[in-house]
């Protein structure tokens, strides 16, 4: 009996002692648990994580890339004035149908900036050339006038005329061949602080180069190959011209130099995938201008024959 009464004394001594616990979880105020645990804080952090970086802005103006791999863009302009249309029009073929070709036959890609008035004097060539799908279109300006003065002997025009310039370009290239260009080079690559401020106006990036080829009013295909073999590297635009007449040599010079790049271990690339492969190298001069560039006598071209010769004056060393 005693032993019983013992056990049920235990019994609700533990009940007592536990039911103010359940009592106090039961009856606690709902206001007090929502004041001291705040809502959701995992979920309220990923929501307000920070945004990392943004959109990259326009490059002000592209010479080149930076990048260690061997990609060079190969671009060309197709300059065209009035004067060069009018000839056109009485039968003289500016279109360097050889340079095209060559680079049609060996897969390379390129950049070739036309202007307006080039693609509706030509406009089976441009069609052509912009369904090529190894080839870019850019923006070469309508008729070449100078975008800022001295450059070379170009007629220059002003901001009105910039803005026509350009847009009259996108129009005609558009018209002509399906294409919408995104990069623009400056007639000459003359430009100022207005003038580049015309083109990205206009959603456009101004694109210029590392490597002048000389190649304008240049016959010597040798020269102007052995100009871009030694200032070539990775991540560099060269400037060419794909014109007839005013580039004579340019397509023989080609023929010499895609093939040493290929030795060399170099893949052709256009602007845009030269682009994708680095940051865009830029103009580090503040004052945003560019004029014509001085003119520097072109080396002698490399003599054929040396040698020992008698003549009135006694035994010479010549070069021919």
């Amino acid at each position: 009996m005693r032993r019983g009464l013992l056990l049920i004394s235990a019994l609700l001594l533990a009940g007592i002692s536990a039911s103010p616990q359940v009592t106090r979880v039961v009856t606690r105020p709902v206001q007090a648990a929502v004041i001291e645990h705040s809502p959701f804080p995992a979920l309220e952090q990923e929501v307000r994580l920070p945004v990392v970086g943004g959109p990259t802005p326009a490059p002000r103006v592209v010479l080149g890339a930076q990048t260690t791999r061997l990609l060079v863009a190969l671009t060309f302009d197709l300059d065209m004035t009035p004067d060069m249309a009018a000839a056109a029009r009485a039968g003289f073929k500016w279109i360097n149908t050889d340079g095209t070709s060559y680079l049609e036959s060996t897969n390379v890609h390129a950049t070739l900036f036309m202007a307006g008035m080039w693609a509706e004097v030509y406009p089976v060539e441009a069609r052509r050339l912009a369904a090529n799908r190894n080839f870019e279109i850019g923006n070469h300006s309508y008729s070449h006038p100078a975008f800022h003065s001295p450059c070379y002997r170009l007629a220059s025009v002003g901001r009105a005329g910039q803005v026509s310039q350009v847009q009259r370009a996108q129009d005609a290239i558009e018209r002509v061949t399906g294409v919408t260009p995104k990069y623009f080079r400056f007639p000459g690559g003359c430009y100022d602080r207005s003038a580049l401020d015309t083109v990205h106006a206009a959603g456009l990036v101004p694109v210029e180069w590392n490597v002048n080829s000389i190649d304008a009013f240049n016959a010597y295909p040798q020269q102007i190959a052995a100009t871009v073999l030694n200032e070539v590297k990775p991540g560099s635009i060269v400037m060419m011209h794909l014109i007839r007449g005013n580039a004579p040599a340019s397509a023989a010079a080609l023929h010499l130099i895609i093939p040493a790049l290929q030795r060399r271990g170099y893949e052709f690339v256009t602007v845009s995938e030269l682009l994708a492969a680095g940051p865009a190298i830029q103009p580090t001069d503040p004052r945003e201008v560019v004029e014509a560039a001085p003119t520097r006598p072109l080396p002698a071209p490399a003599p054929h024959w040396c040698g020992w010769v008698t003549g009135q004056k006694g035994r010479v060393y010549i070069c021919r």
